[in-house]
């Protein structure tokens, strides 16, 4: 994936960029479910369960944990990206980009599980020792698939995002030339006036 694909990910301190990579990311998983429900034929049935107040949560739930595991993932990206700058001129490959990715993609899942299960457990949970040895169970299971699914969810975003941020800088103008060419601009000017 390049060079130096990582310098295109300096902005772990920019919060409009963390702000917006984590709304979209929130955004492009609510809908890719909800469509997903939709062609299962079974997103009435799960709408009809939920209120407005309740979905909203669900989804600022998952907003914030996903801002927190960007925050997370562009700061990591930074501090390897300066660490490597100092030591060579490549920067941090675009694996490691992924890597990082996956990893907090997994710790966001966690994060959302745990926040479902225990909303679960407080709504519907008895307290007979039975009960408490299945969620033990339950919240282990979960707590794995919850990871091996937001790790694959954050390796996904990791590379969207790589090509994202790729395309941007493609399309954004050449940054201004160094004043030794400026003679030469002049230079250019002068023939094409005569």
């Amino acid at each position: 994936m390049g060079e130096n694909s990582a310098s295109l990910w300096r902005g772990g301190d920019d919060s409009l960029v963390v702000w917006a990579l984590a709304s979209f990311h929130t955004a492009t998983l609510v809908a890719v479910l909800v469509t997903a429900f939709y062609l299962a034929g079974t997103l009435g049935d799960l709408l009809g369960g939920l209120d407005t107040l309740f979905g909203l949560g669900l989804y600022l739930v998952l907003w914030a944990g996903t801002w927190w595991t960007t925050r997370r993932v562009l700061r990591a990206v930074a501090d390897a990206t300066s660490e490597t700058d100092t030591a060579s001129e490549t920067g941090t490959s675009a694996l490691a980009v992924v890597g990082v990715g996956g990893k907090w993609g997994g710790v966001n899942g966690v994060l959302f599980f745990w926040v479902l299960f225990v909303g679960f457990v407080a709504l519907n949970a008895s307290l007979e020792i039975d009960a408490v040895a299945f969620l033990f169970v339950a919240g282990g299971i979960g707590t794995l698939l919850a990871l091996g699914i937001g790790a694959i969810v954050g390796v996904v975003f990791a590379v969207l995002d790589l090509a994202l941020f790729r395309a941007a800088r493609g399309l954004a103008p050449a940054p201004a030339s160094a004043p030794e060419s400026a003679p030469e601009a002049e230079r250019e000017e002068s023939d094409e006036t005569v």
